[in-house]
């Protein structure tokens, strides 16, 4: 009879025939994998429905299983780490078995991300049994998690874990991870973990008896660990550790005259051997918060460990009957992670201290002043492991029956280093706290998806940023004090920064903004982030053009802090503290968030999903390179102004990426433009099937929800939930991309075969050049700070503007320039000051400098930002005579209601010009040196239109503005002209074939330009 298990060739797309098997075949399904085959796998396997079970065909036990091997791509810290994941929506009653998980981590650094086994979410009733898992990329070999706090009653047995991690610095991995209640976690064996044998995260109601946790040659922190306080807040009610076998370095046989050196190498411990309460793990992070209601009885402890079991923090725990067998030490060394003010206990088999409350133990326990961070303690010096000592051959020819007999019966020896420290020793120290040092910093960078190598300085961006993640800890810790919580609580409430977008993908250029994100506890809010943190980036030193917009689709706050630009988001979650550790991965932190903090988190999400879907990472950077920077060239790269922003642009590069996964970056750029040129829009790209999730946030399904079928060019986000990253593109940005793909493609075709150099693909855009006429939006303010935050409103506007000119008859495309042009001007009077805020500079203004208005009364600075878009004109129909009207009165008109209906707006300080110009009336600015057309002289037209035209319908710009109503008892001179300068002359030599009039915006008086108080826009 034919087998039917899975073919793991060809290894490129297994995984993905995998996942389709198991999407395709519903409830019930057994996926087979076949005995002594090797599955290498580019992404996650995913259970996708009820009572589905993966497992090896014929349910072998030993090395014969068939092998899942993690092979997806890794960079930057970041990418695949998970073989199988059954945490989906609805995966109750699934079952792992008979399989071998190798994660392929080999000697490589940790990579953020999930365990070899990812299990739990909010399911019931799963299995993992008789299942190898060793070599975790990620935290742990085996993970099961709580979801939404429902997961309940898995079972994990009768598996072989490890050796997961290495004793390196912040390089460990846990053998298990438990966070679902009522669970079971019997006769394993975990061999060789390196930061937790069995960690458990509360998991009330959980039963660990009968597993065997032995280290070999890496020192492990912790044997059984119950001090997690998060996620069940310190809840370890019913939670019984049982039975429990726990070896550490050194073990032996019970008669000490026979003992031999055994497998174990002699320099590794168990630090802790079980480690109850917050304290003896984290020191005060969690305060005064417990572990509690659990329960440690009859384990079995042998070997050398630092601290056999060891309380601090714990209230109502029952410990009792735990024993010591075979020679069993208790050795170690301050190591530089200790207190250098508190001492940490000595080495010993059972110890406590105060802040064990109401606790029943057994008589063996020892009162100690502090049980706190015992887990940094090293191992002693010089190899002295052996429980007497020293090396087991050379006690025997060396010691006598009198040292022999200092040995207690329980085979008990505390490590006591005597006698003067050789020079060598404390060479050895200096180097290790060099070394950990070097390693702080490194971890501290790699918190922040920075990027630093072991051996270099912080660069001047991560010192900012740095700065940054300080400074947002003291703003949740001012808005806590202000809830009035505890001066404790508010310490304890944190506050973390994580950086995503292109400096986390590693393509981040000299000048391009730092997207970060700050996170922040539940007790601090939206308008706290504008109100409060805004004010304090203010005042840091450096710090310039800080910009806050609350109101944008993800709120945000620009700034420039040591020169270097830095986008700030705000997302709130749903917990009472930040943890350092905190990783935004688990789904289950989406849960009671709005939609706005969703977004927010989105950024960080999207991108370390993206460097996890790609299959080669570093031809998807330097693809995205060359993207970017033609985006950046030809003047489409801008979110918000309705182009595509950097993640966009990335998604669209790591599809490419995944249609040609053993393509060089030239090839993927070549292909690129072709493909996105032919995409069929609206069909989305997708780096993955969209999934649903377990919780109540919104997910991009054109089918459900009408403003997603609006979309034009869907790019969806690959984190949950997915969203649409393109929501902002209109008709217009879609019709200019779409040529500049076909103009890129065009080109790439000629460089292949030798007829364009790669120089032409970047060539410079010509939007000052393509149009002939152009909307001019002029934002400005009297003051620097007031002027950004008005600039970034109006700008964040624009596209709303573009979206209405799309439906004025005879205007075939409006295309917004994707950057504002600043200025500051000096005027000596509040004439100049209002015409500087029309637009209308003269030669004077421009050449004045700060220093030639200063002691002079009336006029001041005028800070302006100028906005433009460019128009194109459907040509003129065969047989039309005469001139043709374009009235864009009603856009405009509409716009500046937009934005003068923001909350922070003042008539008397701020003020908004839309006007319509012909492209030989652009100013110098927008042109680079020797760019600029050369003008035509205009000769002046003879007849009667060379001043008599006061149409409304070809508005003079000179006509009075008693034309309009006028409310007599305002003043003149804050009157500002109301008509638009007209963008063609229809008399002269010059004057174009086709007259074109566009009728200028006729508005109640104030309506398109804000009023300007006099004095108002003077310096302050």
């Amino acid at each position: 009879m034919d087998s039917d298990c899975v073919d793991p060739d060809p290894a490129n797309t297994v995984a993905n025939r995998i996942n389709t098997l198991l999407n395709s075949s519903g409830p019930g399904y057994v996926l087979k994998l076949c005995p002594n085959r090797e599955y290498i796998l580019q992404t996650p396997i995913y259970f996708a429905a009820p009572n589905q079970e993966i497992s090896t065909e014929g349910y072998p036990t030993d090395d014969s299983r068939a092998t899942l091997v993690v092979d997806g791509p890794v960079a930057n810290g970041t990418g695949h780490t998970t073989a199988v994941d059954g945490t989906c929506v609805d995966c109750s009653n699934i079952m792992l078995r008979n399989v071998q998980i190798n994660g392929a981590r080999r000697v490589a650094p940790p990579t953020s991300g999930g365990a070899n086994i990812e299990m739990g979410g909010g399911n019931a009733n799963q299995t993992v049994q008789f299942v190898r898992s060793y070599d975790p990329r990620g935290w742990s070999c085996l993970h099961v998690a709580e979801g939404p706090f429902t997961c309940n009653n898995a079972v994990i047995q009768n598996n072989d874990i490890g050796p997961c991690g290495v004793d390196t610095f912040q390089e460990w991995a846990d053998g298990i991870s438990v966070s679902c209640k009522d669970s079971t976690v019997r006769n394993n064996m975990i061999q060789g973990p390196t930061d937790g044998g069995i960690v458990l995260f509360g998991s009330p109601g959980t039963q660990v008896y009968n597993n065997t946790i032995w280290i070999i040659n890496n020192t492990l922190l912790g044997g059984i660990n119950m001090v997690d306080y998060l996620p069940w807040q310190g809840n370890y009610s019913n939670t019984v550790v049982k039975n429990n076998t726990i070896v550490g370095g050194y073990a032996t046989s019970t008669d000490p005259h026979n003992d031999k050196l055994g497998p174990n190498q002699a320099d590794v411990i168990i630090k802790i051997g079980i480690a109850v309460g917050p304290r003896t793990w984290f020191g005060d992070r969690y305060l005064a918060n417990t572990s509690s209601n659990g329960v440690v009885e009859d384990n079995r402890l042998s070997g050398a460990f630092g601290y056999g079991i060891a309380i601090s923090s714990a209230s109502n725990f029952t410990i009792s009957n735990n024993v010591l067998f075979g020679n069993s030490s208790f050795i170690g060394a301050s190591g530089a992670n200790c207190s250098k003010t508190v001492a940490v206990p000595d080495p010993a088999p059972f110890i406590y201290d105060n802040t064990a409350v109401g606790t029943t133990l057994q008589t063996e326990f020892q009162l100690v002043a502090d049980a706190s961070s015992l887990s940094c303690i090293i191992p002693p010096l010089n190899g002295d492991y052996w429980p007497f000592g020293h090396d087991p051959d050379s006690f025997y020819e060396s010691s006598n029956a009198t040292q022999y007999s200092t040995i207690s019966p329980a085979g008990v020896v505390i490590g006591v280093f005597a006698g003067v420290v050789a020079l060598g020793v404390l060479t050895w120290f200096i180097r290790r706290r060099a070394l950990k040092r070097i390693e702080d910093r490194r971890l501290h960078a790699a918190k922040r998806g920075l990027r630093i190598g072991p051996e270099s300085c912080p660069t001047l961006t991560e010192l900012v940023l740095g700065r940054v993640a300080t400074l947002v800890k003291k703003f949740v810790h001012t808005v806590a004090m202000s809830r009035g919580l505890s001066e404790a609580a508010a310490t304890a409430a944190g506050g973390k920064i994580f950086t995503f977008g292109s400096y986390r993908l590693g393509v981040h250029g000299p000048g391009s903004d730092i997207d970060t994100l700050c996170v922040v506890p539940k007790h601090v809010s939206r308008d706290d982030f504008f109100e409060v943190f805004e004010p304090m980036l203010m005042e840091m030193e450096g710090v310039a053009e800080v910009s806050g917009v609350p109101d944008a689709y993800v709120p945000i706050i620009k700034a420039k802090i040591s020169g270097i630009p830095l986008d700030l988001l705000m997302a709130r979650l749903a917990l009472s503290s930040i943890p350092e550790d905190l990783s935004l991965r688990d789904d289950t932190l989406l849960r009671n968030l709005d939609e706005r903090c969703v977004r927010s988190l989105g950024g960080s999400r999207v991108t370390d999903e993206i460097l996890r879907l790609v299959p080669n990472v570093q031809v998807f950077r330097d693809s995205l390179r060359c993207i970017k920077l033609w985006a950046q060239r030809r003047a489409i790269y801008s979110n918000v102004n309705g182009f595509l922003g950097g993640v966009a642009w990335a998604m669209l590069v790591a599809r490419i990426c995944q249609l040609y996964p053993n393509a060089i970056a030239g090839a993927i750029v070549s292909r690129f433009f072709i493909i996105m040129y032919r995409w069929s829009w609206p069909q989305p790209v997708l780096l993955k099937q969209i999934e649903e999730g377990p919780l109540q946030v919104r997910v991009w399904n054109p089918k459900l929800y009408p403003a997603d079928r609006s979309h034009r060019m869907p790019i969806i986000t690959p984190a949950y939930p997915a969203m649409c990253s393109t929501h902002n593109v209109t008709a217009s940005t879609q019709m200019i991309m779409t040529e500049e793909f076909k103009k890129a493609a065009d080109i790439v075709d000629k460089v292949i075969v030798g007829k364009a150099a790669w120089s032409e693909l970047f060539a410079k855009h010509d939007f000052f050049h393509k149009y002939r006429y152009y909307l001019q939006v002029i934002a400005s303010t009297g003051n620097a700070d007031l002027q950004i935050k008005w600039a970034g409103t109006v700008e964040s506007r624009i596209r709303q503007l573009v979206m209405k000119l799309e439906y004025v008859d005879s205007l075939t495309l409006a295309h917004p320039f994707i950057k504002g042009f600043e200025q500051t001007l000096y005027c000596l009077t509040d004439e100049e000051v209002r015409q500087v805020a029309q637009g209308e500079i003269s030669d004077a203004v421009l050449k004045r400098k700060k220093e030639d208005i200063e002691g002079k009364e009336g006029g001041g600075e005028v800070y302006s930002t100028t906005f433009y878009i460019g128009l194109l004109i459907e040509p003129r129909q065969d047989g039309a005579v005469g001139p043709r009207r374009l009235d864009i009165s009603y856009p405009t008109q509409e716009f500046t209601k937009l934005v003068r209906v923001w909350e922070k707006f003042d008539e008397s300080s701020m003020s908004i010009v839309v006007q319509h110009i012909k492209s030989s009336m652009l100013p110098d600015y927008v042109y680079d040196v020797g760019e600029r057309p050369q003008k035509l002289v205009q000769k002046r037209a003879k007849g009667p239109s060379k001043s008599s035209n006061t149409s409304p319908d070809m508005p003079y710009t000179k006509r009075r503005r008693s034309s309009h109503p006028v409310d007599s008892t305002r003043s003149s001179e804050n009157d500002v002209p109301m008509s638009l300068t007209p963008v063609v002359e229809v008399a002269g030599a010059f004057a174009p074939k086709d007259p074109l009039e566009i009728r200028s915006p006729q508005l109640p008086f104030g309506e398109n330009v804000a009023a300007i108080a006099k004095g108002a826009l003077s310096a302050q």
